[in-house]
């Protein structure tokens, strides 16, 4: 029997183009961000057997009903909340996550934004390419001795409370779900959000979207932070309240941010956060380096293929509604 994958946003990684094809499974691959026309009418016209989730606004209902033959959504990469779950349950359409495949890559480019800042890299690179050189107001710190505070204790919670230790941070984290074996004499176990948030010199996000931490960054929270403080986004966009994040950096009331995630995305091109030199950005690439997109194309298109077959994939894939 013959399967057809699609693939929204781009197509996966080679290796896994070449596991897609060997099961003799079409697969096809649209342009990043497609719109929902787009979508719906290929998925229509194809009779799509899956979908692979990377770039796109979001996969809901109508384009779940698109296809007759869908018989499972696979996000390319760990957060879900660009598809619907619950309609996705509600018409027994299964919707797995690559979890922890990219930790190491996302928990390496949080720590990348930490150095980013606390060297003031974006200033100081811009300052030589101006033709500068001894510049006496440069005030760069050590994270040696600094705070950490993470809010969320999953594997890139872990991979980052690591490597900050190695640093000679001190972590601890914030997290009511996550298991006390997840942390240990490199993390300590903070009872209370407000308390982590008012003690540490760098908030890193690691929490997933739900309706519980959407707006957890907000003008309330961001006031119980270090005036010299930094805050860290590589968790989703829509975890931190933008207007409120960009007043805060305006007002001196934090000194900085990094933030690899948006809402929405892509931003527009004139986001008030671009104005500010306290800030530095990247596109929503801290899980996809080379060996990071490898990695969850590798399990991603592993489980597309056990599924459609009928064979068994690991409980921990499947994403619950």
């Amino acid at each position: 029997m013959s399967f057809t994958v699609i693939s929204l946003g781009g197509p996966v990684a080679p290796e896994g183009e070449e596991m897609l094809k060997a099961a003799g499974i079409t697969s096809l691959a649209t342009k990043p961000y497609p719109s929902k026309a787009e979508t719906v009418d290929l998925l229509s016209t194809t009779q799509a057997d899956a979908i692979i989730v990377r770039l796109v606004e979001r996969v809901d209902e109508e384009i779940l009903r698109a296809s007759p033959k869908l018989k499972l959504v696979h996000k390319h990469g760990a957060g879900t909340n660009d598809i619907d779950v619950a309609a996705a349950k509600s018409l027994g359409i299964p919707v797995l996550a690559a979890v922890g495949a990219n930790a190491h890559s996302v928990a390496e480019h949080a720590l990348a934004l930490i150095f980013a800042l606390i060297k003031d890299m974006r200033r100081q690179d811009a300052f030589v390419r101006g033709g500068g050189w001894a510049n006496k107001s440069y005030q760069g710190h050590e994270l040696r001795g600094r705070k950490l505070g993470l809010v969320g204790m999953g594997l890139i919670g872990r991979n980052l409370a690591r490597m900050a230790g190695a640093i000679g941070m001190t972590v601890e984290a914030y997290d009511p779900y996550a298991p006390d074996e997840a942390f240990g004499p490199e993390c300590g176990r903070a009872a209370d959000l407000d308390a982590l948030l008012a003690s540490s010199d760098v908030v890193s996000l690691h929490c997933p979207l739900t309706e519980q931490t959407r707006n957890l960054i907000n003008a309330r929270t961001l006031g119980l932070m270090k005036p010299g403080a930094l805050l860290i986004n590589t968790a989703r966009g829509e975890v931190v309240d933008e207007v409120a994040l960009t007043e805060a950096l305006r007002d001196g009331v934090i000194a900085g941010a990094g933030l690899d995630t948006f809402s929405p995305e892509p931003p527009a091109s004139d986001n008030p956060l671009w104005q500010l030199d306290t800030v530095v950005v990247s596109p929503h690439v801290g899980g996809v380096t080379e060996e990071a997109r490898r990695e969850v194309s590798l399990i991603t298109c592993a489980n597309v293929i056990a599924l459609l077959r009928g064979d068994e994939v690991p409980p921990r894939f499947f994403v619950r509604g």
